[in-house]
């Protein structure tokens, strides 16, 4: 069944770097293709929003934010409200984690934002508009970088400080350095590099909530069988089990706090492509070119795998159902 599974990712899903599986909190399977190997760091795009989310019921845990109802502009008490901005005054945390926050913006403005010194700062005026709170799923991966400069200015880290003291010291997960990231090309280079472990932040030292975050297979893994483990690793109790317990409820449609959730049996369309959820409720965090990091209770399992760079790849959703997951059910005591 291992071979067969090797096979058809290298025949089917041949940008896949990396495969790790965990069941019972132990590894069961770990597969690397194109020359990679477990020490390979994979820049795998939004996962980090599933991250971000995390770190934020951290932050609330320890007291730094009051809970996902407080409010976006208490972090920004100098900010002042632009034309067509009064929805800002109420938009809070959980809107950034729903992914429910009204911008003015239809595409995102990559050019204005990433070119400012301060790019939470410059999303602040493209909030608003004619929506109302919550009236729209808006996904944004620019707007989430506004959590960095919240977790910074909460806690007096930046995101990258919080997360190795409080997530990855505590999962074992080494070191993530600073990527050399500071312009366009700089960036379309990271998008593309092999082996490019770092984590990319803005000139004002706050580190990327929707994208930039490379790390290894195995590292994302880990982060799974915390969330698999309601918050628990070896033990110790990283985020709250209410916290984790929230972030996976369906918030919006298919949507808790940047988790996606899958109900099985379900026919799910995400970016133009629709396929079977399989026979499993699962909670995924979702990346660019086929990254996932899939969480699947009933079988406490976890699943991740991360790729190199291709826009619409074909849904690992049914390389899960038609081969990992039949795996993982001879693995049954």
């Amino acid at each position: 069944m291992i071979e067969q599974i090797r096979q058809i990712i290298g025949a089917e899903y041949a940008n896949t770097l990396g495969l790790v599986v965990y069941k019972n909190s132990e590894i069961v399977l770990e597969e690397y293709f194109k020359g990679a190997n477990r020490e390979e760091s994979v820049h795998t795009f939004s996962i980090v929003k599933s991250i971000v989310a995390i770190l934020i019921g951290i932050a609330i845990d320890k007291g730094y934010i009051e809970s996902v109802n407080q409010r976006v502009l208490d972090f920004f008490p100098d900010y002042r409200l632009k034309r067509n901005q009064e929805q800002l005054r109420d938009v809070t945390i959980e809107n950034f984690l729903t992914m429910t926050v009204p911008y003015k913006f239809k595409s995102e403005p990559w050019t204005k934002v990433c070119t400012s010194e301060d790019w939470g700062l410059a999303i602040l005026p493209q909030i608003g508009g004619k929506q109302a709170i919550g009236e729209q799923f808006h996904y944004s991966t620019l707007g989430v970088h506004l959590l960095s400069n919240i977790i910074k200015v909460a806690t007096g880290m930046d995101m990258k400080t919080f997360a190795t003291k409080y997530l990855f010291e505590p999962l074992g997960i080494k070191e993530v350095p600073i990527a050399n990231v500071y312009d366009r090309k700089s960036q379309e280079e990271f998008y593309k590099a092999r082996n490019n472990r770092g984590w990319v932040k803005d000139p004002s030292d706050n580190y990327t909530a929707g994208w930039g975050l490379s790390m290894t297979a195995d590292d994302f893994a880990k982060i799974g069988v915390m969330v698999l483990n309601k918050g628990e690793y070896k033990g110790q109790q990283i985020v709250s089990e209410e916290y984790i317990n929230a972030m996976l409820a369906e918030h919006e449609e298919g949507y808790g706090y940047l988790w996606w959730i899958y109900p099985k049996d379900t026919t799910i369309k995400i970016i133009r492509k629709e396929y079977n959820t399989g026979k499993y409720d699962s909670y995924c965090a979702n990346g660019v070119g086929g990254s996932l990091v899939a969480v699947i209770p009933e079988l406490d399992a976890v699943i991740s795998m991360v790729c190199s760079l291709v826009y619409n790849p074909k849904p690992r959703m049914e390389l899960i159902n038609n081969y990992i997951t039949p795996y993982l059910e001879s693995l049954k005591e």
